[in-house]
């Protein structure tokens, strides 16, 4: 098996140990500590969520309102920060009042407790796209403030984009999801997200931006459907106009390498590193062959426990046609590695590509491949983790497809918020103790549990919060 990531840890196996604790009071201390590391970051992040959430064009009639726009939402994004699997267990456990109490002593603007019923009708009526301006807005917020400086490599934010299936179902339930027809008489239905995330060498990741892939409502089942390249351009172009004068290395699998892909990026001034298989881009790969017989640039690099040689091919010319029928020449570079370690007793080997949109040097080529282009697995690790560690990714919680799509960027924004506190000095300790699920459980429990008191939790938010981030 490849090493994927020997920089990062991804600690999500619990340890099989007796607990640890000798008594009560050395559980509460403990407990008390892992969530005053936690508070600074609800307190840097949740008030700005707030206010943003209250800017949403409210749908109700005045006069109906019974529970604030803002606490509806605030109520939908914990039911991710807390990782309950439905809404009738939201219902059950999030609604008792040990949480609220405590909450409402650092954010009185959540004044009632609802249903999660109420919470889906809103998120039916309000338009995907202001909630995606929330998520994008709390983004842009955390890069101002340079707590993800840390993160950049050659002076870029790496975005890995991935498609991913969310749901599929035997029979239509949403005219804008993707059909796919089995056998003469049966057709299924599935909703399909293209996923762009914010990776790192550290192996943080940051969930950033969806685009679905969907049909019109009134298209006909017999023309073509929505697909993920042009789910893609759609997102890359959202992307640039989102962040205009953000340095961006854009890093995806080996279904981007095209000559309109390519093109697109250079248009949006996107850098990028793609997967190269031999499949792809046949006149460059013959290039490649031929000018590294002329052209030996090589470098070696210890990596973790193995040993790496690159080689790249700078400034190939690569001739396609687009969409309108012209004719459009790329300069094109071409980047390998071949990597050699010992396992079992034996020798392995793997081989790597990647077509870049910058030149490649002996200074830049293990930034851009070791901490940039091999990071591209860090996405598919937060779609398994959206999937299966607790956020129900694939849980569609409506089959509303506007609320669904609602619901989805509510759990990114979870998920964001959980990242950012697992990533806090004071947690990563526990975080290596009991790995990101464990330390989530033990923090919901501590909530939850009463294992704190009104005067202490006050005395831990006086003052404004200063996060000290462990990356």
């Amino acid at each position: 098996m490849t090493l994927r990531n020997p920089e990062s840890i991804h600690p999500w196996t619990l340890p099989n140990r007796k607990s640890s604790y000798r008594n009560s009071e050395e559980e509460r201390a403990d407990r008390q500590t892992a969530v005053e590391a936690q508070l600074p970051v609800w307190r840097a992040l949740l008030p700005g969520l707030m206010e943003k959430f209250s800017r949403i064009a409210d749908p109700r009639r005045p006069g109906s309102i019974r529970h604030k726009l803002t606490v509806l939402l605030t109520f939908g994004l914990f039911m991710f920060i807390f990782q309950y699997a439905s809404r009738r267990r939201a219902n059950r456990e999030l609604t008792r009042p040990t949480f609220w109490e405590h909450f409402r002593e650092i954010f009185p603007e959540v004044e009632t407790i609802p249903h999660m019923d109420t919470v889906q009708r809103i998120l039916e009526r309000i338009n995907p796209g202001e909630l995606e301006e929330v998520m994008t807005a709390t983004v842009k917020r955390l890069l101002r403030s340079g707590r993800l400086k840390a993160l950049l490599v050659e002076k870029q934010y790496v975005i890995a984009i991935d498609g991913t299936q969310k749901a599929s179902r035997g029979q239509p339930w949403a005219s804008e999801a993707l059909h796919r027809r089995h056998g003469e008489n049966q057709v299924s239905s599935m909703a399909y997200a293209l996923e762009a995330s914010l990776v790192s060498p550290q192996g943080v990741v940051l969930p950033f931006l969806t685009e679905f892939c969907e049909n019109a409502a009134e298209q006909q089942e017999f023309e073509k459907q929505d697909s993920e390249l042009k789910a893609c351009k759609r997102l890359l172009t959202r992307l640039r106009k989102m962040f205009p004068k953000l340095r961006i290395l854009v890093v995806a699998d080996g279904l981007y390498p095209n000559g309109p892909m390519m093109a697109l990026c250079r248009d949006l001034h996107l850098d990028f590193m793609f997967v190269l298989p031999q499949s792809c881009l046949p006149s460059v790969w013959e290039e490649v062959k031929g000018l590294r017989k002329i052209e030996p640039n090589e470098r070696r690099h210890r990596w973790g426990n193995r040993e790496q040689i690159f080689w790249w091919i700078n400034q190939i010319d690569y001739d396609f046609r687009e969409a309108s029928g012209a004719h459009r020449r790329l300069k094109v570079h071409v980047v390998g590695c071949t990597e050699f370690w010992e396992e079992g007793g034996k020798q392995q080997e793997a081989h790597w590509a990647w077509v870049s949109g910058q030149p490649l040097t002996a200074q830049n080529v293990v930034n851009r491949c070791n901490r940039a282009a091999r990071h591209r697995w860090d996405i598919e690790e937060q779609i398994l983790t959206e999937k299966h560690r607790g956020y129900e990714y694939e849980h569609l919680y409506s089959t509303d497809w506007t609320a669904m799509r609602n619901w989805h960027v509510l759990m990114h924004l979870g998920h964001l918020v959980n990242v950012m506190a697992l990533h806090t000095e004071g947690l990563m300790k526990k975080v290596r103790e009991l790995g990101f699920s464990g330390t989530l459980k033990f923090l919901y429990e501590s909530w939850t549990q009463g294992w704190m008191d009104r005067d202490w939790l006050l005395a831990r938010c006086q003052g404004p919060p200063r996060l000290t981030m462990a990356f």
